[in-house]
């Protein structure tokens, strides 16, 4: 009973871990099929760069992003090949482990079949039986050899049942191991691919270094774009504060008029309560207050301005490569469907509807927080308008360096005195 116990926890605990590496195996598998569509989708999307600019900042940033998306598919195989190597491993200690319990059953099995061979006459059986000193002891006796007969049976049918299980293992191992070889195949497939990947990046590199001077030109007219957008959010952010701070007057000269109208028995001084947090001009009411302080609470919370969509320009300053030449973001460009629809990443009052360049953007105010999108076409909201989270506010329109591709800026500012900051939107967003 011991043996069938210890045989049957054994099989339990190890279905247990096969069936936790088998889900792993499943969701590495399923996340290699993503990264491996993402990848076709960007080589597809090759055709979609413009002419005039075929070797612009926008190729440089595509082959960086297949060399990274390659990275990760050659990492989740490294993984998949240890999830093997721990399966073969496994596989070849419960084969041990089995055939050691088969050995243990043959050989109780066979003292079994040697005593009944020994006592196989009918008459020695009989001669057993009678021979008892009671009627009580012949019954036992009866069951004893009744249970011996049973025992014998199940002895059968654990060797039975170990040499299944045994059958099992190998067929499981040699399944592992042409697993493996296929895991294998396709590392070796992925690395050559990468090394293609960088060669081509090369290319580019190189051809970025011949046409600097170009892409400096391409640059200039970006950052006097994004100069535009930082003065319109600046001229935002500096009537925003005039407006608090009016509204904000007016609220103290009502209060004192309040005030001075009261019986001067009943006139009580009040003191403000007083908070850790830090006072901003344009937390002028405890409402405003609670939205800033629900916009910081959902830092890397916040849901994406696009429902699909990929970040191709990131925040900050950034060498490009192969050149002298600095690109500098205060916001992240995302690339995403032409006309995807556009919402708010948090609830809001709408700032400001302007156009900048040749599209749109919308700033919406959160509080001490701004969020604004640009590059917009069909705004559907208006100056003042109250937003919901999630609610649409316009649609993504074409691309400049790529057809039939939207992309918008976002960005996220966060007023300090009386001037913008601009803080990171990767920061505050969901992580994909």
């Amino acid at each position: 009973m011991r043996n069938i116990l210890s045989l049957l926890t054994a099989a339990l605990l190890f279905f247990a871990v096969n069936t936790t590496q088998a889900q792993s195996k499943e969701d590495l598998e399923k996340q290699r099929r993503e990264i491996q569509a993402e990848i076709e989708e960007l080589r597809r999307s090759q055709a979609s760069v413009k002419k005039d600019r075929s070797q612009s900042l926008i190729q440089l940033r595509r082959v960086q992003t297949l060399i990274k998306k390659r990275d990760a598919i050659i990492a989740n195989i490294n993984k998949q090949v240890q999830l093997i190597d721990n399966d073969i491993v496994n596989n070849n200690n419960e084969i041990d482990r089995l055939s050691r319990q088969l050995d243990t059953f043959k050989v109780q099995y066979a003292k079994t079949i040697e005593h009944a061979y020994k006592n196989r006459s009918s008459y020695d059986m009989l001669n057993f039986i009678f021979s008892s000193a009671s009627f009580n002891d012949a019954v036992k006796r009866i069951a004893y050899l009744k249970s011996y007969r049973e025992y014998r049976g199940k002895q059968l049918e654990n060797i039975q049942k170990t040499q299944l299980l045994l059958a099992n293992k190998n067929k499981d191992l040699e399944n592992n191991k042409t697993l493996k070889t296929k895991t294998l195949d396709e590392q070796s497939k992925q690395m050559l691919k990468l090394e293609e990947e960088k060669k081509e990046k090369n290319a580019v590199v190189n051809q970025l270094k011949e046409k600097e001077n170009e892409l400096g030109k391409q640059l200039t007219t970006k950052r006097k774009l994004e100069t535009n957008i930082k003065n319109s959010i600046a001229a935002i952010i500096k009537r925003e504060i005039m407006e608090a701070e009016k509204a904000e007057k007016a609220r103290r000269e009502a209060a004192a008029k309040a005030a001075a109208n009261k019986p001067a028995a009943t006139t009580a001084t009040t003191t403000k309560a007083t908070t850790t947090r830090t006072a901003n001009k344009l937390e002028d009411t405890p409402e405003v207050t609670a939205v800033s302080v629900g916009f910081e609470n959902n830092r890397r919370k916040l849901p994406w301005p696009v429902t699909k969509g990929e970040i191709t320009g990131k925040f900050g300053r950034v060498k490009i490569e192969g050149t002298s030449l600095f690109e500098e973001n205060f916001g992240v460009y995302i690339r995403t469907d032409l006309g995807a629809t556009v919402k708010s990443v948090y609830e809001g009052t709408v700032s400001s509807v302007h156009v900048i360049g040749h599209s749109s953007a919308v700033t919406i105010r959160h509080g001490k927080y701004l969020t604004t999108y640009h590059n917009l076409s069909n705004v559907s909201v208006g100056k003042g308008d109250e937003i919901k989270l999630g609610q649409t506010i316009g649609k993504a329109a074409e691309d400049d360096d790529e057809e039939s591709i939207g992309k918008i800026y976002f960005i996220v500012t966060m007023v300090v005195g009386s001037n913008p900051k601009y803080l990171n939107p990767e920061d505050w967003i969901k992580p994909r």
